[in-house]
C-alpha cells in the first residue's frame, strides 16, 4: 500500500520532510519526496497497519507551521522519491518531541534548556553550567516573584523578565488560555502564536488587562515561549504573562548564542486566516531558491543571496567573495516574487511599497514587459507650499485652510514650523505629512510611525474615508492631506483617523486592480516591501485576495531578503541576455 501526503507549503527550511523521516523510521515504513512551487508530497509504502501507525504518529509529532496551509492524503499506485535531503541550517524554537521530554520528569532531558534535535534548536556557543536544572530555575522563579523582575539570556536575546509590564517591548505568555485571558485574539492569530515558528504577533489588550494590571496601553506584541528558557520559567512559576525588555549582560542566567537571526512577525488577514510574515529571519535563513548564474551576490541591507551550481542561496552571513549587485529595491522585490512563484509569462500586478526607497505599481506582462503603471513622486519644502497648493484647488480648498487655521491655530503654527525634509519617498512620505498636520510629531519619519501605530491599535474594523486621486500617472498627495485636515476638525479621533488613511489606500489600490483587470486580465498581484506591516498588510491582502490570487515572498518576509534574491535575479537576466 502507498499513501501519498500533500502538505501544502511554500517552505523549504525540512521541518516536514525531517519530521516525516524521523517518524517513519520509528514506524518502520519506507517514505520518499517529492515537491513543486507550492506543495511537498510524502510517500508512505508498506502494509495497512503500519501505514496507520504513521499516519496516528506523524499527527503527533508535526506542529503547526504559519506555512503549511492544509495537509491531505490518498492511496496511489506509484512510489516517488526525488532524494529531497539537504536542508539549510535554520534555528527553530522547540519541536513537540523535544518539548515533551523537556517537561517530562522522567526524561533525561527535564528542563535541560538546551536540548535540541535534528529539527529544532539555536547555535549555541557556550552552555550555562547548571547542575540542577529545577533548583536553578525556581531559584529564579523565586527572585522574580520577590523582586518582579530578573535579567536572563534566552536563545534569542537578553532580556529583563519582569511582572510589570509597563515597560514591556513584548509580552511572553504561558499559553493561549493566558493569551485569550488578556488580549484580543481570534482564529487565524491563535494558530500563528501556537506555530513552531513563534512569531510576534500584535494583540490589542482586552477589559480583564487594564483591569488587572491597571494599565491602559491598547496593545503588545506577544508571543508563546519560543525557547526552553521561557519554558522553563512558565513551567515552574505560575505566571500568565510577563514582559519582556531588551538588556545587557544579564546577571541572573548567562550564556553565549549566536543571535544572528530575528523573531518573525506575522499578521493574520482578517478574512481567509491567511498568516502574513512582515518582519524577521528567524527559522528561514538561510533558505534556498532556484540557481541563478553564478558569480554575482545580489543584495539588500544585510542580506545577500548567490548561487552555486544547483541552487541560489539567500542568507545574512557567510558570503563567497562575488561580485556586489544591488538593484532599485522596488524592481529588485517584484523580480524576486516573479523568479520564485515563476510567473514570468504571466499578466501581473506588483504593489511595491517601501519607506525609504521609491514605490511603484508596475504591470507584467509577456506581451509588453514591465510597465511602471502609477508613480508616488512629490516633494514639498514646507507646510506653507502645501497650504497654499490646497488653498489654490478651488474654494473648499481655501475655506479648509482658512477654517483649520481659526480652529486649530496651535496644529496650524506647529506645520508650519515642522521640518518636512525627508529622505522617505511615496506613501509613507504622504502619511509623515498627514501625521505632521495632525500633530502626531515635528517630523516626518515620527510622524509616519506614529500614524501607523494607532492604524495597527485602532479598535475598529471601518475607518474614514480618505481621498487618494491620481494626477496623470503620479498620485496627487494633496487629497489625502485635505480629507484628513477635514475629519479631524469633524472630531474624528487619532485612531479612526489613522486607520482610514491606510484602509483608504489599500481600497484604492485594490480599486486599480480592477480597472486594469476590466481591460486586461491578470493573472494575480504581487505584494512586497517595507512598507507593508500589520493593518496596511492585512487590509490590501484581504481585498485583492478575496477575488484573486496573491503573491508575497515565497517562505520570507515582506521585505529584506527578497530584494537580494530580486537583485541577483535582475543581474542574472542582464547576463544572460549580454550573451
Amino acid at each position: 500500500m502507498i499513501l501519498k501526503f500533500v502538505f501544502e507549503t511554500p517552505s523549504r527550511a525540512g521541518i516536514i520532510e525531517k519530521i516525516s523521516k524521523r517518524v517513519a523510521k520509528k514506524v518502520g515504513v519506507k517514505i520518499g519526496f517529492d515537491r513543486d512551487l507550492e506543495n511537498i508530497y510524502a510517500y508512505i509504502e508498506g502494509d495497512e497497519k503500519d501505514i496507520e501507525s504513521f499516519s496516528r504518529e506523524l499527527a503527533n509529532e508535526l506542529p503547526l507551521s504559519i506555512f503549511l496551509k492544509s495537509l491531505n492524503a490518498e492511496v496511489v499506485e506509484e512510489f516517488r522519491d526525488e532524494k529531497i535531503d539537504e536542508f539549510p541550517n535554520i534555528s527553530l524554537p522547540p519541536c513537540p518531541k523535544c518539548l515533551r521530554e523537556f517537561k517530562d520528569i522522567n526524561s533525561e532531558y527535564y528542563l535541560d534548556i538546551f536540548h535540541h534535535c535534528e529539527v529544532c534548536g539555536y547555535d549555541v556557543r557556550e552552555k550555562a553550567d547548571i547542575q540542577n536544572p529545577k533548583e536553578f530555575f525556581s531559584a529564579l522563579v523565586k527572585k522574580l516573584k520577590e523582586n518582579g523582575k530578573i535579567t536572563v539570556q534566552t536563545m534569542n536575546g537578553a532580556y529583563e523578565l519582569s511582572q510589570n509590564l509597563e515597560e514591556a517591548q513584548i509580552v511572553a505568555a504561558k499559553d493561549l488560555a493566558s493569551i485569550a485571558k488578556y488580549f484580543m485574539a481570534f482564529e487565524g492569530d491563535a494558530k500563528a502564536l501556537a506555530s513552531i515558528e513563534k512569531p510576534l504577533v500584535k494583540l490589542k489588550t482586552n477589559l480583564e488587562f487594564k483591569k488587572t494590571f491597571g494599565l491602559s496601553i491598547p496593545a503588545f506584541d506577544v508571543k508563546l515561549p519560543d525557547c526552553l528558557v521561557l519554558e522553563a520559567i512558565f513551567e515552574l512559576g505560575d505566571f500568565d504573562i510577563l514582559g519582556l525588555k531588551k538588556c545587557d549582560n544579564p546577571q541572573d542566567l548567562a550564556f553565549d548564542v549566536a543571535v544572528e537571526k530575528t523573531p518573525m512577525a506575522v499578521v493574520t488577514d482578517s478574512v481567509k486566516k491567511d498568516i502574513l510574515l512582515y518582519d524577521g529571519d528567524r527559522g528561514i535563513i538561510p533558505t534556498f531558491e532556484k540557481a541563478q548564474l553564478s558569480g554575482i551576490l545580489g543584495v539588500h541591507k544585510q542580506y545577500g543571496a548567490y548561487s552555486d551550481q544547483k541552487r541560489s542561496i539567500i542568507d545574512n552571513k557567510n558570503f563567497p567573495n562575488f561580485e556586489k549587485k544591488e538593484a532599485k529595491p522596488a524592481f529588485a522585490g517584484f523580480y524576486g516574487v516573479l523568479s520564485q512563484w515563476e510567473l514570468e509569462e504571466k499578466n501581473i500586478m506588483g504593489f511595491c511599497f517601501y519607506k525609504e526607497d521609491e514605490s511603484k505599481i508596475f504591470i507584467n506582462s509577456p506581451k509588453f514587459g514591465l510597465v511602471e503603471y502609477i508613480d508616488f513622486i512629490f516633494k514639498f519644502e514646507n507646510f506653507e507650499e502645501i497650504f497654499a497648493l490646497i488653498s489654490a484647488m478651488n474654494d473648499t480648498g481655501k475655506k479648509l485652510i482658512q477654517n483649520f487655521a481659526k480652529r486649530e491655530p496651535e496644529l496650524f503654527e506647529k506645520a508650519l514650523k515642522a521640518d518636512i525634509s525627508s529622505d522617505k519617498n511615496g506613501i509613507y512620505y504622504l502619511w509623515g505629512l498627514i501625521g505632521v498636520v495632525l500633530g502626531f510629531a515635528d517630523n516626518v519619519e515620527n510622524a509616519a510611525d506614529k500614524l501607523l501605530k494607532y492604524a495597527n491599535e485602532a479598535m475598529t474594523k471601518k475607518g474614514p474615508r480618505i481621498d487618494y486621486k491620481m494626477n496623470g500617472n503620479n498620485l496627487d498627495p494633496l487629497w489625502a492631506i485635505r480629507t484628513a485636515m477635514s475629519f479631524h476638525m469633524a472630531g474624528v479621533d487619532n485612531y479612526l483617523l489613522s486607520y482610514g488613511v491606510i484602509e483608504s489606500f489599500a481600497e484604492f489600490l485594490s480599486n486599480n486592480y480592477d480597472q486594469v483587470n476590466k481591460e486586461t486580465p491578470l493573472d494575480g498581484a504581487i505584494i512586497v516591501g517595507d512598507l507593508f506591516e500589520g493593518e496596511f498588510l492585512n487590509k490590501i491582502y484581504s481585498y485583492i485576495d478575496k477575488n484573486y490570487k496573491v503573491y508575497t515572498p515565497k517562505a520570507l518576509p515582506i521585505s529584506g531578503a527578497i530584494e537580494a534574491y530580486g537583485s541577483l535575479v535582475i543581474n542574472s537576466n542582464l547576463e544572460k541576455n549580454n550573451k
